[in-house]
Formats: structure tokens, sequence, C-alpha cells
């Protein structure tokens, strides 16, 4: 049952901008930067920024709104901060200001795990609900990336901060009127907990080990590697596209895949699959890296696409379902930020890895060869080490 459908749908409104803008900068910044002249290994260095204050920042954020019980105003105030920094991005052209603000887009940008975190707590943790969340992300990802090419090819790299501004801008209406409503959810737990004994009870749950660290660890070596190739996705298909426009879709496809396959994956996850989910996700992950590597044309790139988009939906979907299904109201804002920093703690090491191999050689393919061994250490570890415990219903 969900808690308030009106503050749900508004969580959704709210996460499909705030996605769409993010790809746009997460994508589009290296061209952006190589635009106004940087070189290829500081570029890299740059846009390690955001996953540095994203594995940083979403912990602290979760362990805070726990404690006090309150994810409303830590939303509020990211959401205004994002645009705060966009305005900011389009006005300057110095370079010093850019990391700046993208340190600040970062941090801003930390707080917006507590969307799910306050959705999960909103639908009661529904596998099915929580895979519409997660079919949100990625469409907005798909409609990011898609405009953000189009809008690219018709007025140039250099107005992109325009373009995320503008496009963010009303995220600040619809949070205003998300209600939290936090009574009732703890109350609702506990009342699960008294219908339900062996079921997480609130008061009771033991806070030691309701997680399986190995999810850490495979989403770590598995974002490490991968990660820091997105961002310079756009470039590498540049040497063989056209059009950004092109590139826009081919990038956008990934994300419009993953729409679909967020809403299948969370209708049949059980607790017999979900490690399989998560193993084939990593696997594809490997599998996709070396895609790209190979990619000479559009439909190379698009099948390689089609393989990432399966790698994310699975791993990602399969992990989301499993924390909130494991978590309460007193400890979940913290378990999803760790998965939220284990995510982008590995994208940032990854990237300064990745930035080292660069200035060692500037040739982005053999950087790439090295990076296809860590999402099958993530494998391995999921296989060895992850053992569900709770039913997922």
């Amino acid at each position: 049952m969900i808690v308030s459908k009106k503050s749900v749908i508004l969580i959704l409104i709210s996460v499909f901008i705030t996605n769409a803008v993010a790809i746009v900068v997460y994508t589009y910044v290296p061209k952006y930067l190589l635009n106004l002249g940087i070189d290829k290994p500081l570029m890299q260095l740059i846009i390690t920024i955001f996953p540095l204050t994203a594995f940083i920042f979403p912990p602290l954020y979760g362990y805070f709104s726990d404690k006090i019980q309150n994810r409303f105003i830590f939303i509020v105030f990211g959401t205004i901060g994002i645009n705060f920094a966009f305005l900011f991005l389009f006005l300057t052209q110095n370079l010093m200001f850019i990391i700046i603000m993208l340190f600040l887009f970062g941090f801003f940008m930390a707080t917006s795990n507590l969307f799910i975190t306050l959705f999960a707590e909103l639908v009661e943790d529904d596998k099915k609900l929580i895979s519409y969340f997660n079919a949100i992300i990625v469409a907005g990802w798909f409609v990011g990336a898609q405009f953000g090419g189009i809008f690219i090819d018709i007025y140039k790299i250099e107005n992109i901060f325009l373009f995320v501004f503008i496009f963010s801008l009303p995220t600040i209406i619809f949070v205003v009127f998300i209600r939290e409503n936090r009574s009732l959810i703890i109350e609702r737990y506990r009342s699960r907990g008294d219908k339900n004994p062996n079921d997480l009870i609130l008061n009771n749950f033991k806070e030691e080990s309701p997680i399986s660290h190995s999810i850490y660890y495979g989403l770590f070596f598995r974002n490490f590697s991968i990660k820091p190739i997105m961002p310079i996705l756009a470039i590498i298909m540049s040497f063989h596209l056209g059009s950004d426009t092109e590139i826009g879709f081919l990038i956008g496809l990934n994300f419009l895949l993953q729409f679909f396959q967020m809403l299948f994956v969370g209708q049949i996850i059980t607790i017999k699959n979900i490690k399989s989910f998560m193993i084939l996700g990593y696997i594809l992950s490997a599998i996709s890296i070396y895609g790209y590597i190979i990619s000479s044309n559009f439909w190379i790139f698009l099948f390689s696409q089609v393989l990432v988009s399966f790698s994310y939906s699975m791993h990602w979907a399969a992990t989301t379902i499993y924390i909130a299904q494991n978590t309460t109201p007193k400890n979940k804002g913290k378990y999803m930020g760790y998965a939220n920093t284990s995510v982008f703690s590995g994208s940032f090491l990854g990237g300064l890895l990745f930035s080292l191999l660069l200035v060692l050689n500037p040739d982005y393919y053999i950087a790439m060869y090295f990076m296809i061994i860590f999402p099958v250490i993530s494998t391995i570890i999921i296989f060895l080490k992850f053992k569900p415990k709770q039913e997922i219903i």
C-alpha cells in the first residue's frame, strides 16, 4: 500500500528531471572541456570530481536523514543547489570556477540518493514500485542524452549549461510539494512487524549485519571499470560517427532499453534468482567494455549499448530491491547511501587510474583493455560471497 500517492508521483517527476539533466552533464561535459582546449588526461581528471563528491556525501546525507528522521529537507536543499551550480556554470568559462561548480553540483546531486530512500518508504518497499522508480531514472537518462545531443547540434556545445539550467529549474516546484509523512511511515513499519513476525521489525532490527557486504564490493569493482568509460563514450563514438544527434541517440537508446528492462526485472526477481541477476549483470559489463573497444560503426555501437543496458538494469535493480527489503526507516538512508558510495568511490578511483593510463598512453582503447578485468572481479565476489537472507515479496 502507498503511504502518499501524491508524494510518490511528485518524487517520480522530480527524479525524471534531475536524472535527465545529470546525464547531460555526465555525457557532454568531457566534450565541453575539450572544446575549451583542455588536454585529455586533465579532462578525465576533472570529470572524476562528480564521482568524488558522490561517494563522499550520500552516506553522510543518509546517516543524518536517518538520525533526524527527515529526508525532505535534504532533497529540497540539493535541488536548489543543483540549479545554483548550473546557473554559474553557464555564466563562466574560467577553468578553476568550472571545477568548483562541478564539485558543488556533485555535492548537491548526492542528496538525490534520498529520493529512492523516501520513495521506498512511501511504497513500503514494494519491489514492483521500486522497479518503476528505477525505470523513471533511466527514462530521464534517455531523454537527457537524446535531447542533449540534438541541442548541441543546433546551439553548439558551449551553450550546454544553459540547456540544463532551463530544463532543471521546474524541479524546485515539484520538490517543495512532496510530503514525507514520517510518523505514518514509521507506524506502517511497526504495523507490518506486528502482523508478520518473520518480517523486519523496526524496534528489534539487528543493526549489525542487515546487508551482505559483498554487494558493496561488487558495485565498487564494476563501476571502477565502466564508469570512467561512460563520460568519454561520446568522444569515442565521434571517432566513427557523423553527428551529435546520432551519438545522442545511441547513448539515449541504452537508457530507453533500461526503462523497459527495469520494469520487467522488478516483476521477476525472487529470492531464488536475485544472485543470478547480479552475476549476469556484472559479466555483461565486462563484455560491454570489450564491445566498445571493437566498435567501429553505428551497428556495433548499437549492440554494445544493448549489452550495457542489460548489465545495468539487472545488477542495479537486484541490488536496490535487496537493500530496500532488508532495511527499515531507522537505517534505510544509510545503507542506500553505502550503495551509492560503492558506485561512486569505484567511479572516482577508476577515473584516477584511467587518467593515469591516458598520461602514459593517450590512446583510449589501450586504457579500456585494462579495465575489463574489474567487472570479472565483481562477478567472482558475488558468486562466492553473496547469500540473500530475506525473502523478496
